[in-house]
């Protein structure tokens, strides 16, 4: 088994080589523009979704050593401030395992993935599991009706192949914003900050925190303007938002059903396309000739104001993949300062939250946190959502003939470091941030993408950097071969 991996004090463990230029330089990690110049975290990375495969299908581990993995890894990291998870619970992670082992041992398994641990947002519903069951918040001070505990599409089909959920991951209230913040819950740190306390991302804001922990292999989230894609980004991880109807949402208490889309977080590219295959059953098949790729560059306003560093993180990882892929330069989407502009002004999520909320949970809008609630309110009165629909219908059929000249966009994930949490307290700061950090991810849902997002660097306050990788509505599968064809250059670099 490649690189091998071990035991520690109950955790698995794997050696790893970084895919960030900036860690193997010895940059230190997130600390700000100021201060003295710390010692580099030495961080060893749990073991990945992709192992831990191999090791189920061998024997060499079972799914109860993966559960107490886990369970060690979370009884490490107890404080209530940083904890991923609103539900997790030991003994229900246990009893699924041991019925994974007993499938197995009968020779039975429900597939692959049998007993693999995986975080759920908790914006998704379970229904029951192995006799208990996990609560549905979606981000708010009380539990949500049991109607919102019905399993949809995507999670009766990880259930049926054996995943065990290790728990419901925490996110923004009913995934309104970008920075991860959430006023009932708390807002847990990045741990790329041990000396400040910066935001992880969102709305999907437990996931990456859960992998980073050790306590999943695998994250499932929900993106509607980059709530998958801005958290795996600033936590130094992959993450896959599919395309619009590509996988179900049905069984998601809904943001937007209009931009509301299934995602990925994973530690490698690898453990995205096991991800892809455990949720769609389609294997990703690997990339014959890379050399064919047309990867083309996102235009200037997607690039423009963003935190030092950023760009010439992304850079660097292009001008490395031209070695490998065909550049094009730079593309055009059509009316996107148009798109943009309509985002700002609330695009469809706040319409359409506001509705939902007032007819399917009117008691809730009286308690929405201070981070979502004035700007849920502000949407109650848009007039114009009929000619915001058509103008995204005409924009997003603009964005896939691009696609005739190229096969991805490439651009910077998130076009800012990670905020201060202390920064965010005034509402207008909040909200330049959140639509900073949205900016350049709500794209792909405006216009009916799929995307990626891949490490590559740290800025130059020594926080993540992601690459974003865009491509056309039906070419999930390719985009993520794709991906993986990069992220398998960029780790090989020294």
């Amino acid at each position: 088994m490649q690189g091998g991996y071990e035991f520690d004090s109950g955790r698995i463990w794997r050696p790893v080589v970084a895919p960030l230029a900036g860690l193997r330089a010895g940059r230190r990690p997130c600390q700000g523009s100021t201060g003295p110049e710390k010692r580099p975290i030495r961080r060893r990375r749990p073991m990945d979704l992709t192992t831990a495969l191999a090791a189920l299908k061998d024997g060499t581990l079972t799914a109860r050593d993966l559960a107490e993995a886990c369970i060690a890894a979370r009884a490490e990291r107890p404080e209530a401030r940083d904890n991923p998870y609103v539900a997790f619970s030991a003994g229900l992670l246990r009893t699924q395992a041991d019925a994974a082992d007993i499938r197995r041992a009968a020779g039975q398994p429900l597939g692959d993935f049998d007993g693999i641990p995986l975080s759920l947002k908790d914006n998704y519903g379970t229904g029951t599991v192995c006799g208990g069951t996990w609560p549905v918040f979606a981000g708010s001070p009380r539990r949500l009706p049991p109607m919102w505990n019905q399993p949809g599409g995507v999670v009766s089909r990880l259930l049926g192949q054996g995943a065990v959920v290790t728990g419901k991951t925490r996110m923004v209230e009913f995934a309104f914003g970008g920075l991860g913040a959430n006023g009932h819950w708390g807002t847990p740190r990045n741990p790329w900050d041990r000396d400040h306390h910066r935001v992880p991302g969102g709305s999907s804001t437990g996931a990456p925190l859960s992998l980073h922990e050790g306590s999943a292999l695998l994250a499932l989230g929900t993106d509607t303007a980059g709530s998958v894609r801005i958290p795996a980004a600033w936590n130094g991880l992959y993450g896959y938002k599919s395309a619009r109807g590509h996988l179900a949402t049905d069984g998601i208490v809904p943001l937007s059903p209009r931009l509301d889309t299934v995602g990925i977080l994973a530690l490698t590219a690898d453990d995205l396309a096991h991800g892809y295959r455990l949720v769609t059953g389609t294997a990703i098949d690997p990339l014959m000739d890379p050399g064919v790729i047309r990867i083309g560059r996102a235009p200037a306003a997607l690039w423009q104001d963003c935190s030092p560093g950023v760009v010439a993180a992304v850079d660097t990882a292009l001008d490395r993949l031209t070695e490998v892929f065909r550049p094009v330069g730079s593309v055009t989407i059509p009316e996107l300062d148009e798109a943009l502009a309509l985002f700002r002004r609330g695009g469809l999520a706040g319409a359409e939250i506001y509705g939902f909320l007032g007819q399917e949970l009117p008691a809730w809008l009286s308690s929405l946190d201070a981070y979502v609630g004035p700007r849920i309110r502000a949407s109650a009165d848009v007039l114009d959502y009929d000619a915001r629909v058509a103008f995204l219908d005409r924009f997003a059929n603009g964005v896939q003939a691009l696609f005739h000249d190229v096969d991805v966009v490439a651009l910077p994930t998130v076009a800012i470091t990670p905020p201060l949490l202390a920064d965010l307290a005034e509402p207008s700061a909040y909200g330049r941030a959140n639509l900073m950090a949205l900016r350049n991810c709500c794209v792909a849902n405006l216009g009916d993408m799929a995307a990626v997002t891949l490490p590559v660097g740290t800025d130059d306050a020594g926080c993540p950097v992601g690459l974003q990788l865009l491509a056309p509505r039906g070419a999930d599968a390719r985009l993520l071969a794709i991906a993986q064809a990069a992220a398998g250059y960029l780790v090989g670099e020294d």
